[in-house]
């Protein structure tokens, strides 16, 4: 009796189900503070890449920047449990109903911060500049889709 009460109180956690009357929220909270974060840094990312190119700086600046946009990106999308639609987020509902989508579009920013980075690479700073706008372009269609404005 005792297992199967701590099992299912551990599974109401997870779950942000009620509890003897009190909401339990523990893992929904997170994953909505977890997705601000990361997002907040990756924000904080794609300013350091825009100083870098308003000021013709060093492109190889930048590669650091794009490694971390998409370990953001990588980690993103992975912070959307069921149950975490609710409470001070924008995500929206059609997340977890087009999940796949969902996945797709987090890959494509992914996949424009590898591009981002060769780019950065090479030295070419109208290339980085491109490859900039693409990173912004993916993350625009997410959050066109994905995104309560």
């Amino acid at each position: 009796m005792r297992k199967t009460l701590v099992v299912a109180l551990i599974g109401a956690m997870a779950a942000g189900a009620m509890v003897g009357g009190a909401t339990i929220a523990f893992a929904q909270g997170n994953a909505i503070a977890d997705r601000k974060e990361n997002r907040k840094q990756s924000g904080a990312a794609m300013r350091a890449i825009k100083a870098v190119i308003d000021n013709k700086g060093n492109t190889r600046d930048v590669i650091p920047h794009a490694a971390k946009l998409k370990e953001l990106e990588l980690a993103h999308v992975k912070m959307y449990p069921a149950g975490s639609g609710t409470g001070d987020t924008k995500a929206l509902p059609v997340i977890w109903t087009d999940w796949r989508g969902f996945e797709a579009a987090s890959k494509a920013t992914a996949d424009a911060a590898d591009a981002l980075a060769v780019a950065a690479g090479s030295g070419d700073l109208a290339a980085v500049g491109t490859a900039f706008g693409a990173v912004g372009r993916t993350c625009g269609a997410c959050h066109d889709k994905y995104r309560a404005k």
